[in-house]
């Protein structure tokens, strides 16, 4: 099995670590092992990070600005604490020219029925729709490592989803640029 993660140090702001999982479904398998640094009682975002790293084996923590970046497989996840509040956020994919995508997107985000809770969003600055949850509190490792594990399915999902919506478009938009190409020409 991959080694979770490239180096053991923990990232800094704007530094990243990386876990691998085979297939997608080596992060659930080992996030579930048990491990003695983790707690029973409510853990605040500092402490539930930090109790993912020690999970997955490596010193993980939030840098001085309350961020940390992880990726798991190609899946790039950010954690960020805000007050006693703990983001995760993710992009899904570019929005540039995807309108046919909003409606899908706004019904699935609709009270997170098709988002695993989280929510759907559009950051209209990047042109990325994006995937976020918002963990209030503290509250206790079991909770959020279900709920990570949740928003990394959703993810997943989305992501996939996207891209298989930009494939399928991909070949009509071909096919246009051919006609238009070849709308003066005479075919044998």
């Amino acid at each position: 099995m991959a080694k979770m993660f490239q180096s053991a140090a923990a990232p800094a702001d704007g530094e990243c670590a990386r876990a691998a999982s085979p297939g997608g479904r080596g992060v659930r398998k080992r996030i579930a092992s048990a491990s003695p640094f983790i707690k029973e009682l409510s853990m605040n975002a500092a402490e539930l990070v930090a109790g993912l790293g020690a999970k997955l084996g490596v010193s993980l923590k939030l840098g001085e600005a309350g961020t940390c970046r992880v990726h798991f497989d190609d899946d790039t996840v950010d954690f960020e604490q805000s007050g006693d509040s703990l983001y995760i956020m993710a992009d899904m994919g570019s929005a540039s020219g995807r309108e046919e995508a909003y409606g899908r997107l706004l019904t699935a985000n609709c009270l997170g029925a098709e988002s695993g809770g989280a929510c759907i969003g559009l950051d209209a600055a990047r042109e990325i729709f994006t995937l976020h949850v918002i963990l209030r509190g503290d509250i206790p490792y079991e909770f959020f490592e279900a709920e990570l594990t949740r928003f990394l399915k959703a993810l997943r999902y989305w992501k996939e989803w996207l891209a298989l919506l930009a494939a399928s478009a991909s070949p009509a938009q071909e096919g246009d640029a051919v006609s238009s190409f070849a709308a003066g020409m005479i075919r044998v």
